[in-house]
């Protein structure tokens, strides 16, 4: 490779939040953009890797957050001292603040527009209500608003440590020499006792529904089922269960659903994994006129993985079909420092390409069976739905709860 890719991940999501700031942890990954003692603003950030066309940029999720780099490898020191630099060095102007949350409104309003977005923002509500799993990442135009400056930087000095932080490097460069560099940067940066997280409430006992109203010109929806979490010795066996069931066009739902009874343009499925929880969802966008007959067929999908034994060849399938896609994402470089790096952030567990490839041919046909028999039952079920239902007809659609 003649790049390299910098990842420095932070212990530190929307889970993790308290109930009136939500959204402080997307906010505050803005905001190190914003200035720092070394570089004044935004564009002079952008600048020192752009001008010699490398990338950065910077992600929020549930339980991390990643600022990250990828420039051609003479350039590794400038981009590494970049990013070490929004970690220890930014300024937080009140003037920045008060701009940057009109910036995140806007963000939280788009994605309120768009409304297979909002399906799924309102799944996790109905899933993990009343916890920090269900809320948005963004946070809510009440909270953004109130955010302070105290809070922000009360925030950072809680979880933005070095033993709460993975650096992960890939590409043309030497392991010593990233190992000076990380030492020199940190050496002086305190430690300490990381907040802990809220434990999920994996128990649900009913089928729950969720209709929101949207002028659209089809209907979306998202089915959930909680699952198992990222530590989880059955994770590989789910993984495949995802590409079987949905992930690509050659899968049984795509075939099914969109193939041979034309029911959605767009449907596929996905897991969510979390450190002691998750969940397998399926969404799909419809005719509105084909809301019960698409969620019938969906759930036919779902009994027959439960009831049928699995072919051989359709888990042979899965399998090449898993290890295909991770050595392909692995040959570019931030794939790789992104693996990497959630590896050791979130599993705590080092594994190499290859072993994960050993794990994965180590999943038997009675593993997914197992597994989709446990998590695809009536009692949690989980869906929302996004259309153009409102008054008398909402009722129609709440009905279709006690058929599921």
């Amino acid at each position: 490779m003649e790049s390299v890719a910098i990842v420095i991940g932070i212990g530190a999501g929307s889970r993790y939040e308290e109930a009136h700031h939500e959204g402080i942890s997307h906010f505050l990954e803005h905001m190190l953009f914003k200035g720092t003692s070394k570089r004044k603003d935004t564009l002079e950030i952008s600048q020192v890797i752009e001008s010699v066309g490398g990338e950065i940029n910077a992600s929020t999720s549930k339980e991390i957050t990643q600022l990250y780099a990828k420039v051609s490898q003479e350039h590794f020191k400038i981009a590494f001292d970049l990013l070490v630099d929004l970690i220890k060095n930014s300024l937080m102007r009140e003037e920045d603040l008060q701009k940057e949350k009109n910036v995140i409104i806007e963000e939280i309003k788009k994605y309120e527009d768009i409304p297979e977005e909002l399906v799924e923002i309102l799944l996790d509500e109905i899933m993990w209500k009343d916890h920090p799993l269900g809320r948005p990442i963004l946070g809510e135009v009440k909270t953004v608003s109130n955010l302070q400056r105290e809070d922000l930087l009360s925030y950072m000095e809680e979880f933005y440590k070095p033993n709460n932080l993975v650096i992960s490097v890939a590409g043309k460069v030497r392991i010593a020499e990233v190992v000076l560099q990380a030492k020199e940067y940190f050496k002086e940066m305190p430690s300490g006792k990381i907040k802990d997280y809220l434990p999920a409430n994996n128990i649900q006992r009913t089928a729950q529904v969720g209709v929101k109203f949207k002028r659209s010109s089809q209907t979306h929806l998202s089915l959930g089922f909680p699952a198992i979490s990222r530590l989880s010795p059955d994770r590989y066996a789910l993984d495949l269960l995802n590409i079987i069931l949905g992930s690509g066009l050659s899968s049984r739902l795509f075939q099914e659903i969109r193939v041979k009874k034309g029911l959605a343009y767009d449907i596929h499925s996905f897991t969510q994994y979390f450190k002691d929880s998750g969940s397998f969802n399926v969404y799909a966008g419809i005719d509105s006129s084909k809301l019960k007959e698409t969620i019938q067929a969906i759930l036919q999908e779902l009994n027959r993985v439960k009831e049928e034994s699995l072919p051989e060849e359709e888990l042979k399938k899965a399998k090449e079909i898993y290890k295909g896609a991770l050595t392909l994402d692995l040959e570019d470089t931030l794939s790789r420092a992104f693996w990497l790096g959630d590896r050791l952030l979130l599993y705590r567990e080092p594994l190499t390409s290859e072993e994960v490839k050993e794990k994965i041919e180590g999943v038997r046909k009675e593993d997914i069976q197992r597994l989709a028999g446990d998590i695809f039952t009536k009692d949690k079920i989980n869906l929302s739905i996004v259309g153009p239902f409102k008054g008398k007809n909402m009722e129609e659609y709440n009905s279709i709860l006690p058929e599921l």
